[in-house]
């Protein structure tokens, strides 16, 4: 056979098998998509994301806890807040997590193969952090990780052209973004900063890594010109989580951190990423140029934490997430040159993993008898988490009841607000306060208040009766705002069962006689 005909033939199956890996990769995000859309709307929010949604009612440069991402997300997802459902209000998760699978398929393909990127997109949506966390629940990760992606297929664009003012240009700009969705996303500049100073030297000779550096600058000015008028209120949160007093080891908060970035970006995938790592230190297979990016990205990410863990009991498991997504494109090459099957056996693993979890979740918190956690009184349910998602609705149906037969008996004042002493009271401000049209203030600590310290001052007059209503799961641990009300009387208690068997009770109290005003943040 002549040379030029098998050379044809070789392109013909390349674009063969091209057209069919990108259809396949697309048809699984289209169903992964759809199931977890089903997801978004048959699940309760969570008390984060009630905080966040929180977040979009009064849009800022920045917040508390967080860059002001999540909150434009939802925004654009809800169609400025006229779909408050909670399925439209994670929507932008799904679809992000979407988005973010493809972005990683895009770039694996680019550098090595479309079935590697195939690979990597699976691998991608049976990580229990990309899949669910920022890929169901609606966090500030969910935008992160869209941008994340994006810039990972940015890298691989930008090593295989480094003069392309455009490529550098966008990864500037979704670097930029990125940051803006969470601060994680300067781990993309120390990456691509890392990389460029043992691998590329050459790229520090370039003007374009300084504009786009400019570019990510630009973006992000709000973060710090915010901070800077609230005495960097966000530095000074998050740096008490992570700051270092002593050194004093706590392995087991180091064996917990381990565990939890083994779990939840699952253990399958995990082991394929220190698999590949191994194979690629000791040069037992090619990699693509680019995974040294990739892995100056990931690793120092993943390694702080542990670091942290080591002397402070504060780091949370989704905190790695990022580091092994941007190391997933490792496990799928090595799967991509180990097997030529589209569903190797490991693959098959990790989704199943992936898929029984979910669903177990899922069976678990709308149909699991009762609770697993306290069966005492006062605490009943404390200790079961599934709890978080559910029977909120039920609750505040029963509530709203209540609250319009209270006015329309005049036993209460028409309009009284609801309080609580904790941000994650915004689990009440969607739930309870919301359906009535009526605020939520913030009453407590000022460290534990949040957000709720700049709304306040949105509702300061609301508190003019002295009177307000407090609203207390009996399986959280929040308390009665007494230093700034004479008395406080349970005046109802909503129970909840599930599958037949109480699962937690929703108390009710009636609060007057205020003392003093709500906090508020203090402008300089």
């Amino acid at each position: 056979m002549e040379p030029s005909l098998v050379k044809e033939i070789d392109t013909a199956t390349d674009r063969i098998d091209t057209a069919a890996y990108r259809r396949r990769t697309l048809r699984f995000l289209l169903l992964i998509c759809a199931f977890k859309i089903f997801l978004a709307f048959y699940l309760e929010l969570g008390n984060d994301e009630a905080y966040y949604w929180l977040y979009s009612q009064h849009l800022q440069w920045n917040y508390f806890d967080h860059p002001p991402m999540v909150a434009l997300w939802i925004r654009i997802f809800t169609a400025n807040l006229s779909l408050d459902a909670g399925g439209f209000i994670r929507l932008g998760s799904v679809v992000g997590s979407a988005l973010s699978a493809w972005f990683l398929y895009r770039a694996v393909a680019l550098v090595h193969s479309e079935r590697a990127g195939w690979l990597a997109a699976v691998l991608y949506h049976s990580s229990f952090y990309a899949g669910i966390t920022a890929g169901l629940y609606i966090l500030p990760d969910s935008p992160q990780m869209v941008f994340w992606t994006g810039a990972m297929w940015l890298m691989a664009l930008v090593e295989r052209e480094p003069d392309r003012w455009r490529h550098w240009l966008l990864f500037g700009l979704v670097s930029g973004l990125c940051i803006m969705s969470k601060v994680h996303g300067v781990f993309l500049w120390a990456g691509m900063g890392g990389y460029a100073i043992f691998y590329q030297r050459g790229w520090l000779r370039r003007p374009q890594i300084y504009v786009a550096a400019l570019v990510t600058l630009v973006l992000i000015s709000p973060i710090i010109f915010w901070n800077i008028h609230y005495d960097f209120i966000t530095y000074k949160f998050h740096s008490s989580r992570v700051t270092v007093r002593h050194f004093a080891i706590l392995w087991k908060s180091f064996l917990r951190e381990a565990a939890s970035q083994l779990g939840f970006n699952n253990p399958v995938n995990v082991v394929l990423i220190v698999t590949a790592l191994a194979a690629w230190w000791r040069r037992r297979r090619p990699f693509p140029p680019v995974f040294p990016l990739y892995g100056f990205t990931g690793l120092p990410l993943a390694l702080v934490l542990l670091c942290i863990s080591l002397f402070r009991d504060t780091t949370l498991p989704h905190w790695s997430g990022p580091a092994y997504v941007s190391l997933l494109p490792f496990a799928a090459v090595a799967l991509a040159q180990k097997s030529k099957s589209a569903w190797p056996v490991f693959l098959r693993w990790s989704f199943a993993l992936f898929l029984i979890v979910l669903a177990g979740w899922t069976v678990i918190v709308k149909a699991f008898p009762g609770t697993w956690g306290s069966k005492l009184g006062e605490d009943y349910g404390r200790g079961d988490i599934s709890l978080d998602m559910y029977g909120w609705e039920h609750a505040s149906e029963q509530f709203g009841i209540f609250y319009r037969q209270q006015e329309a008996e005049g036993k209460a004042p028409a309009g009284l607000p609801l309080v609580a002493t904790h941000w994650w009271g915004a689990h009440v401000d969607y739930y309870f306060a919301r359906p009535l049209g009526q605020p939520l203030i913030g009453l407590g600590q000022p460290r534990l208040l949040n957000h709720y310290l700049w709304t306040n001052r949105l509702h300061r007059d609301r508190l003019k009766s002295g009177e307000a209503y407090c609203i207390i799961p009996s399986d959280d641990h929040t308390r009665l705002p007494y230093e700034y009300f004479d008395s406080a009387r349970r005046v109802a208690v909503i129970p909840i069962e599930r599958s037949g068997s109480p699962a937690h009770y929703f108390f009710v109290y009636r609060l007057s006689g205020l003392k003093k005003p709500a906090p508020e943040i203090e402008e300089k």
